[in-house]
């Protein structure tokens, strides 16, 4: 019987570090062999110990005879993550942004992460992709230089909201709160240094709400 809230060793708790964050980049549970490498434990026998007492702690769940049967609790299952295609770097700073991916694109995408469906709410897959943030003009927001922001390119407008914004007339895309008046939308940084400004909306194109972020590993 699992002895809840058993004490855990430095060792184990940083294999169940690495499990986790294994499992939220890969949308899959790593191998034995994985987690040799990944958490550096000496050997195999001893990777199935700490399991074993990982277990005996509640931390996770695992099925014996399985190569990939090791999963953190509290976690989605497999069942619960949808693929998302990377397509690329959005500068929160400006500059050289990505523009919204069309349906193509999104389809023949080289690389895609797993999120959890339960981040993205009722948005559909085809409708949703990936960006790498790049900046420190929204960390107010909680996103961070490197975070993966999950985008939803078809939205209904809502003020106040996180959107990738292309300004034509500067050549640039970039990731701001919006806010609308009349014919101008203010872009606001989520930086106390940074200063809102405001930009002329017949040279301004929402690409894209923010669903969900992704915290870089």
């Amino acid at each position: 019987m699992a002895r809840q809230n058993q004490r855990i060793t430095e060792s184990q708790q940083s294999m169940l570090s690495f499990i986790q964050d294994y499992i939220l980049t890969n949308g899959r549970p790593p191998t034995f062999r994985d987690i040799q490498r990944g958490a550096n434990i000496s050997s195999l026998s001893m990777v199935s110990h700490h399991l074993d007492a990982l277990r005996d702690a509640g931390e996770i769940e695992f099925s014996e005879g399985s190569s990939r049967g090791v999963w953190v609790k509290g976690l989605p299952k497999p069942g619960d993550f949808m693929r998302v295609p990377m397509c690329g770097v959005i500068t929160c700073d400006g500059e050289h942004g990505v523009p919204t991916p069309d349906a193509d694109a999104l389809r023949n995408a080289e690389d895609w992460i797993p999120v959890a469906r339960s981040l993205v709410g009722n948005a559909k897959m085809e409708d949703l992709y990936a960006l790498r943030a790049s900046g420190d003009s929204m960390i107010d927001a909680m996103i961070n230089d490197g975070d993966l922001i999950i985008m939803r390119r078809n939205f209904d407008y809502k003020d106040g909201g996180l959107y990738a914004v292309m300004l034509s007339d500067r050549n640039e895309t970039t990731l701001k709160r919006v806010f609308k008046d009349g014919k101008k939308f203010k872009l606001k940084p989520e930086n106390p240094r940074l200063k809102p400004f405001w930009v002329d909306a017949q040279t301004t194109q929402l690409q894209g709400r923010v669903v969900c972020v992704v915290r870089a590993m």
